[in-house]
């Protein structure tokens, strides 16, 4: 093994596998003057800073129309997100404040207010919502590169089969990228939610996030290998390693070929039952990427990315973003959930207090119901907009059916509200729960009296049953999906639906794990609904199981003590039929 080796994990944010030699991108951060402006020079500093807005606009604006007519209006609405961001009054008008009230320069004045920003959002529980600090440093980036007349790294020396190593990559930097010379990034920051990734994937670039340390380390020209799948860089890899990778990456795409021809099959079962597929999406430019990967509906429709600008959305700005999700959808049903933030999130535009806890505090439900006028402008906007289709109303956080009967009453009140004005609309939207509480899921019973259907969110039902913050290194590895006691919970809720005669359906990231997906069908959830991405590898997981098996591994799963024994079972009994269905990596001196 070449002593020189190494191999950096990190998260595959975009999946595929890519060889090329290293190009480390060095981050050059414009520098932040720090001494004072003369009194006199404050007027002239403000148009400054005014002017490099305005450059800076006009400069996304060429991006976003490039990006558009090469990749589509949907990849290029992540660009109109940014001009929205440098339009934003308050953040203009704040920095201009600071320059005349401190003497500070524009650059400091600005970083400033942008540090805040950062800060803010970078608390957020919300993996998609947090990662827009990727979006804020790229224009604080831009603009403080204009402020200092410099030039923007356009990363224009590349060469033909390229992997970019770099600490950080802005979305505006990937966006410029060559695909016939760029193979593979490798990021040292961020996640798979940034807009980052979401353009590397729909460029079709193997991407691994999170590596921490890879820019520091691997020297430009080095041969590296992007392992998009697993989430695992090869720096300097053996020929063993090399002729391995180039092997994977020709079945690779030979397996894209087939899931590509095999992606119209229906989700169905060995023994022919239904599984239905949906997607979990978080902006309205995701919808075109679903249904191309064969969603039969969006599950979940996140509403959060509406307001976490200065200022509140208005019921028009949201009847037109879920009627445009509703509409490309139709006739299959969306999803869409209600507002799902914490008011330590929404204190710029609601009187919130300090929470020691905002997890389990004032959040979801609770705002929306302690503040009616924002919950019944957000449930115009979806009645408004089902009817362009089907949509349907998903309650968060909830857990007592109190909070059912209060948001019926809001509901009801919207609907006569429009009816009145003559707006059309819907008055009929099935209303749903997410069951991501205990307290809900041990009374599903009594709500699956009141509600039309169930979704289970188990990213916080695993949280919330076993005590454990997913996000807290030190106990993150007790974190199980699969614990037998979660277990127990969703096999209530699938029961209680069943005998209430409604639909339930799962929406966290346990439904995209093949054995857990496994164990959820067996449990009664014929319902998934996943990342647009994982939708392919998920059907034809399914298509290798019998509906039999899946209800006797969950029988037995019941019965053990740990998560680990019940993914042994799954293993045990159908692995054979996982693996032909999602060839894995094997062990060995690869890894």
């Amino acid at each position: 093994m070449n002593p020189s080796y190494h191999r950096y994990t990190g998260v595959a944010a975009s999946p595929g596998i890519a060889i090329g030699k290293a190009f480390t991108h060095a981050e050059v951060r414009p520098s932040v003057p720090q001494r004072r402006v003369a009194s006199a020079r404050v007027e002239a500093e403000r148009t400054r800073f005014t002017d490099a807005l305005v450059s800076v606009a006009e400069s996304v604006r060429r991006t976003r129309d490039r990006v558009d007519i090469e990749h589509g209006p949907d990849l290029a609405q992540i660009f109109e997100a940014q001009l929205a961001m440098l339009a934003d009054v308050e953040v203009r008008d704040r920095t201009l404040d600071i320059i005349s009230e401190r003497l500070w320069t524009a650059e400091r004045a600005f970083a400033e207010i942008m540090a805040g920003l950062c800060a803010k959002f970078e608390q957020i529980d919300n993996e998609y919502l947090r990662a827009r600090v990727g979006d804020l440093r790229d224009i604080e980036q831009q603009v403080l590169t204009q402020l200092s007349g410099g030039a923007l790294s356009g990363l224009q020396t590349l060469r033909s089969n390229t992997i970019i190593i770099a600490r950080d990559l802005m979305p505006s930097e990937v966006a410029q990228l060559g695909r016939r010379l760029v193979m593979g990034l490798v990021i040292d920051v961020g996640g798979a939610t940034s807009h980052t990734s979401i353009i590397a994937r729909s460029l079709g670039l193997p991407t691994v996030v999170g590596t921490e340390s890879a820019s520091r380390r691997i020297k430009s020209g080095s041969r590296v290998i992007v392992d998009g799948e697993e989430g695992v860089v090869h720096a300097l890899p053996p020929a063993p390693v090399l002729r391995y990778f180039r092997s994977e990456r020709r079945r690779q795409l030979r397996r894209e070929r087939e899931l590509s021809e095999r992606r119209s099959l229906p989700s169905v079962t060995v023994d022919d039952v239904k599984i239905q597929l949906c997607a979990n999406i978080d902006l309205p430019q995701e919808i075109d990427l679903a249904i191309s990967n064969g969603a039969e509906g969006v599950g979940m429709c996140r509403t959060e990315f509406l307001y976490l600008g200065q200022r509140l959305p208005d019921e028009q700005q949201q009847y037109e973003a879920y009627r445009t999700i509703v509409e490309a959808m139709a006739p299959q049903p969306v999803v869409i959930r209600t507002l799902d933030l914490g008011g330590d999130k929404l204190s710029h535009s609601i009187d919130s207090l300090p929470e020691a806890n905002p997890m389990l505090g004032w959040r979801g439900i609770r705002i929306c119901l302690d503040t009616p006028d924002l919950f019944k402008a957000q449930i115009k906007a979806i009645l408004r907009a089902a009817v362009a289709g089907q949509a349907r109303i998903l309650l968060p956080m909830v857990s007592n059916l109190d909070e059912v009967e209060r948001a019926r009453g809001v509901i009801a009140e919207a609907a006569a509200e429009l009816a009145a004005a003559g707006v059309e609309h819907r008055a009929d939207c099935d209303l749903g729960v997410m069951i991501e509480v205990p307290s809900a899921a041990i009374t599903a019973r009594q709500f699956a009296q009141n509600v039309d259907f169930f979704s289970l969110g188990t990213n916080d039902l695993v949280q919330y049953t076993l005590a454990v913050d997913r996000g807290t290194a030190r106990v993150a590895n007790l974190y199980d999906p699969l614990h037998p006691a979660v277990l127990h919970l969703i096999k209530q809720v699938a029961d209680s639906a069943q005998a209430a005669d409604i639909p339930a359906g799962i929406c966290g990231e346990m439904a995209s794990d093949p054995e857990a997906a496994v164990i959820l069908i067996g449990l009664g959830i014929l319902q998934l609904s996943v990342s647009p991405m994982a939708i392919p590898e998920l059907k034809e997981v399914i298509r290798a199981i019998r509906l039999d098996d899946a209800v006797e591994l969950a029988a037995q799963a019941l019965t053990l003590t740990s998560g680990s024994q019940v993914r042994q079972i799954v293993q045990e009994r159908i692995g054979e039929a996982l693996h032909m269905a999602r060839p894995r990596r094997p062990e060995g001196d690869i890894r």
